[in-house]
């Protein structure tokens, strides 16, 4: 598919727009497991598991409620976090 001439500087702006948003994601994503690595090690310290379910079924009610009220599907946002808790599980049981 070529695209018409006229359509690229929209079509840059609108990908380095993107580009940018995707780097502050994961400059947040970063952010977010320094702090986990944090949660760890307290864990760790003060002898506790890895998971706590509790807190991970506040998590998803409170991920789906904040997608909800962006316009974002809630289960989307549930998988995603799942994803997120996962790897920080992982990590703290590298710890």
């Amino acid at each position: 598919m070529t695209l018409e001439p006229k359509c690229l500087p929209p079509l840059q702006a609108l990908r380095a727009e993107l580009d940018d948003i995707d780097g502050q994601w994961l400059a947040l994503l970063a952010r977010r497991f320094a702090v986990t690595a944090e949660v760890g090690q307290l864990k760790k310290t003060q002898n506790l598991p890895a998971r706590d379910p509790e807190r991970e079924a506040q998590q998803r009610a409170r991920f789906a409620a904040l997608a909800s009220e962006s316009g974002i599907d809630p289960v989307f946002a549930q998988r995603l976090l799942q994803l997120l808790l996962d790897e920080v599980v992982a990590r703290h049981q590298r710890v």
